[in-house]
């Protein structure tokens, strides 16, 4: 026979009778209604450092019952084996706990089915709202979200036939820039390698690069551009590093469109037995730590991950009070941070 545990559940007035305080209080700040309340930052502070020490435990189905949330924000990301998509999903859970919810992470793996099933999980967890880094080919999904009324951000990438709220980074112009930056260093044959897919984000840091080819590429009558499989491994890196190589204008610089492109870019040109910059200059978008500690630390085009994560919370805690739920979508686009470093000469 299976014993009946003897511990009491910590309940809000267990935390009410330490503090000192109301139960009214205690339920307040525990309902992220604290400051709403004008309760003093301090007492906010001790009630959770209280709740935490006696691992008080919500009960959020009844919760859900008596207000229809459950203080829960679904996060499906693109891949959480990307540094980039990690740090992201950290800095979008630091947010949530300062505001009282609690995150559940899903990566979909750059799959549209497997994101589908997520989603659906999710709603079926009952959810308060969504924050999505959406994969190409998902904009079905999105659609059928809008349908539901259920509350969600698109980070990182959005669908421009839409009218979703969505933090995003200025693509088109961090990667006119750097383009522009690489010219101005006298570079003059300068490639850009990226992927093959639908997603607007790779669309316009493609175009940011072509245009500053046209405005700035003198010596350079067309665009080096180089498109990878969308799922692309190393063997397919290197395919592409030893034909822009190869070119009969020698090229004397790369731009990589990600971190993981970046990643086996490096790896190949110096498998190739190329020194960068000395033989070949680099520069890459996001800017994951071991770009730092390179044998040539690579000039990055850094994302503002903290302000990302904070922006697409905040839109979402704004839609689900009743009263901001049907305003317009929000729209944010960031600007990057253009990190020099030696791999750009």
């Amino acid at each position: 026979m299976v014993k009946k545990s003897l511990v009491k559940k910590t309940s809000i007035q267990d935390i009410a009778n330490r503090l000192g305080v109301s139960k009214a209080v205690v339920s307040f700040v525990l309902n992220g209604k604290g400051r709403e309340k004008r309760i003093s930052e301090q007492t906010i502070e001790n009630v959770f450092k209280v709740a935490r020490e006696l691992n008080y435990k919500p009960n959020h189905i009844s919760k859900w019952f008596r207000t229809g949330k459950t203080q829960t924000i679904g996060l499906i990301i693109a891949d959480i084996s990307n540094p980039f998509f990690g740090k992201l999903g950290k800095e979008i859970e630091k947010e949530a706990y300062r505001n009282n919810y609690k995150i559940i992470i899903c990566s979909s793996d750059e799959n549209p089915e497997k994101s589908g099933r997520q989603l659906e999980m999710l709603k079926s967890s009952m959810v308060d709202g969504v924050i999505i880094a959406p994969p190409p080919g998902s904009s079905d999904q999105i659609k059928l979200l809008q349908e539901e009324n259920v509350p969600y951000v698109l980070i990182d990438r959005y669908f421009p036939e839409m009218n979703s709220n969505y933090v995003i980074i200025d693509n088109y112009k961090a990667s006119y820039d750097a383009t522009k930056y690489l010219f101005a260093k006298g570079f003059q044959n300068v490639a850009f390698l990226t992927v093959n897919n639908e997603l607007v984000t790779m669309q316009d840091r493609t175009n940011g690069y072509m245009k500053a080819v046209g405005d700035f590429g003198r010596n350079l009558s067309n665009p080096i551009v180089y498109k990878l499989p969308f799922s692309h491994e190393k063997k397919e890196v290197e395919s592409a590093i030893r034909h822009i190589i190869s070119l009969n204008k020698k090229v004397e610089a790369i731009l990589f469109a990600s971190s993981k492109i970046g990643f086996m870019g490096l790896e190949v040109i110096a498998d190739l037995g190329l020194r960068i910059p000395e033989d070949i200059a680099v520069i890459s978008f996001d800017d994951p730590d071991y770009y730092k500690i390179c044998y040539s630390p690579v000039t990055a085009i850094g994302q503002p991950l903290d302000e990302m994560g904070k922006s697409a919370v905040q839109i979402l805690i704004e839609m689900l009070s009743a009263e901001k739920m049907n305003e317009s979508p929000r729209n944010i686009v960031l600007d990057t941070n253009f990190v020099l470093r030696k791999s750009s000469g």
